[in-house]
């Protein structure tokens, strides 16, 4: 997959609703059989939510799982929250999960990752990672960004959607769903992305909105050293190429683009 080189940029009105990043490691029974009280000592000011023993996962957790490729086990995990509930981390006997509905940069959200990541290996001793994932999901709602009047095929590109430009099916299109898995430099994308419905809590209306989740993922052993971080880096330059080429210039500017320093990591 080679896509336009991309600017760097951060949007004020941000579409992203949900990023996750994961690492798999041959299983450590450990972790199912003794509660984490080490690795939640270590982390619990920044994460003083704990949920421990579940057996079953949360529905939007289990979503995460399967989309990151895991089977749906009725197995021991243990989840940590932020003080305001945006951040979780999961750990299980095979993976490490960070989830995020309040991204904003990349480095914040690696160096909270990685930080977590250092701990856990210092206590649980991987013996490599046999996948890692770096998962994008941005939702395009038109009413928040003033684009109601604009159709689909204004703002997503025929690239990616030409159903979206053909005049026979487009006026008609109520529901669209397309997945593409691509290779890439460092692994592959599943990419799915399309029409979806979605209603805004405490309202009645349903709107139609364009569902972009791009999950970047290797599947080959990785030692634990820098080279996981490095192949994250490259996830994520990708993921910024991918996205920008899938929309118009009309919704790039409409989401308020603004240019970052890229040397400077927060």
């Amino acid at each position: 997959m080679h896509l336009p080189e991309s600017e760097r940029i951060i949007y004020a009105r941000n579409p992203l609703i949900q990023v996750a990043c994961q690492l798999r490691f041959p299983p450590i029974i450990k972790i199912s059989h003794q509660e984490p009280v080490e690795f939640q000592d270590e982390i619990r000011f920044q994460y003083p939510h704990f949920d421990g023993n579940k057996s079953q996962f949360p529905s939007e957790i289990s979503q995460v799982i399967q989309q990151f490729g895991l089977p749906q086990l009725n197995d021991l995990f243990y989840r940590f929250k932020s003080e305001d509930q945006m951040w979780q981390l999961l750990i299980a006997k095979d993976f490490i999960t960070l989830t995020t509905s309040t991204y904003q940069r990349y480095e914040q959200f690696k160096k909270r990752f990685r930080e977590a990541v250092e701990i856990f290996e210092r206590i649980y001793k991987p013996s490599f990672y046999s996948r890692v994932g770096l998962q994008y999901q941005d939702l395009i709602i038109r009413s928040k960004l003033g684009l109601e009047d604009k159709s689909w095929s204004d703002l997503i590109t025929e690239r990616i959607a030409s159903e979206l430009y053909n005049p026979e099916l487009s006026s008609s299109l109520q529901s669209i769903m397309k997945n593409l898995i691509l290779k890439t430099e460092h692994g592959q994308v599943n990419f799915n992305h399309g029409l979806v419905t979605v209603k805004e809590a405490g309202k009645d209306n349903e709107e139609v909105a364009y569902l972009l989740d791009a999950d970047f993922y290797t599947e080959q052993k990785v030692e634990r050293d820098g080279n996981v971080w490095n192949i994250l880096d490259q996830f994520n330059k990708c993921a910024r190429e991918l996205f920008r080429w899938s929309i118009s210039d009309i919704l790039h500017d409409a989401m308020q683009p603004q240019a970052i320093d890229t040397k400077t990591e927060e």
